[in-house]
């Protein structure tokens, strides 16, 4: 193995995912800002409020910056990497902020439901609080797969999940290995060091998103040709 080349690669990706987790920081400086307030509140009230209220801003500020960032890192996956990092970033969020907004909304809400289901069911049956769980566990990364769809073609919103869930289900390797690479990354950032999950995390969920998206995708276009 070349190791000068190796690590030439490490520090490349590495920039790149520094470089899209400050840009996605840049336009949640509002959570940001929750996040000082938390560390100075103290009584439950108040940190029910700064937990509320971070709930309530995803729709209009963590999913668009997570969309844009999905688009940025499509981008720069398609070896167009010519491109100012910032200004891309700026120009995708314009573009895809109203159904961000709304997918955002739907993923929000779908959160909720399901947590407070699984709440719900806790004392009166196992089996369905089990599923509920598993539904709160799974939707963030469908929803992953839902905004990569938004960000490579402009279809109908509902098209977007009857994509997402054909695409899954004709990929499940791929999904499961998307699941499994965030997964392990999280609980090793949390077990070595849990300021990387602040940051590195985001760049690295979108680099991985990607990857596996583009994956399955490319794999159907291949599908789609005509056989020599």
């Amino acid at each position: 193995m070349n190791w000068m080349h190796f690590s030439d690669q490490l520090i490349k990706w590495v920039y790149l995912i520094l470089k899209l987790t400050g840009i996605w920081w840049l336009f949640n400086s509002p959570y940001a800002f929750l996040g000082a307030v938390l560390l100075l509140v103290h009584d439950p009230s108040s940190v029910h409020s700064v937990f509320i209220t971070s709930v309530a801003l995803l729709p209009f500020v963590a999913i668009p910056a997570l969309v844009a960032m999905l688009a940025t890192a499509r981008r720069y996956g398609r070896d167009d990497r010519s491109f100012s990092f910032l200004k891309s970033f700026w120009s995708y969020y314009r573009r895809d902020y109203k159904k961000s907004i709304i997918l955002g909304g739907v993923n929000t809400g779908m959160l909720i439901l399901f947590y407070f289901a699984s709440r719900y069911y806790a004392e009166l049956s196992s089996l369905l609080t089990a599923v509920f769980y598993l539904l709160l566990f799974v939707t963030p990364f469908f929803f992953l797969l839902v905004y990569s769809f938004l960000v490579d073609q402009q279809l109908s919103l509902k098209t977007y999940f009857s994509n997402t869930i054909f695409l899954s289900l004709k990929h499940p390797l791929n999904t499961l290995l998307m699941i499994m690479d965030i997964v392990v990354a999280i609980f090793l950032m949390w077990k070595i060091f849990p300021p990387l999950l602040v940051l590195v995390l985001p760049g690295l969920v979108a680099l991985v998103t990607t990857h596996f998206y583009q994956k399955s995708m490319d794999t159907e276009i291949r599908k789609q040709q005509p056989s020599a």
